[in-house]
């Protein structure tokens, strides 16, 4: 029985140590993509709502993304941008782990 008990918690340990090696590359990897260290991706679109919410932008398609063309909603940048509905923008934004953030919208050109 004692032969037993020692597998087991042989086993156990070995569980929780890979599972802590694995929670310390995942944080690690996390870390990673911290929003500075994000790919930055570019668009041209439409503006259908800005509010401090986020701006709604039908935007043309993103190949690196392999996104079709589509309407989403970016959360504003830290310094809000002013735009309105119709507003014909270029912008860039990010992902953030909260979701997509704009970091610039400028009009189009």
């Amino acid at each position: 029985m004692s032969r037993l008990l020692l597998c087991v918690l042989l086993a156990a340990v070995a569980a929780l140590t890979s599972f802590s090696a694995f929670t310390a590359s995942h944080h690690h990897d996390m870390h990673q993509m911290a929003p500075a260290d994000a790919p930055v991706y570019a668009s041209q679109g439409i503006v259908k709502k800005a509010d401090a919410q986020g701006v709604a932008i039908a935007h043309q398609a993103i190949p690196a993304l392999n996104w079709p063309p589509m309407t989403m909603t970016f959360a504003q940048p830290t310094t809000p941008v002013a735009l309105k509905p119709g507003d014909a923008v270029a912008f860039t934004f990010r992902q953030t782990a909260e979701g997509y953030q704009l970091i610039s919208a400028t009009p189009a050109k």
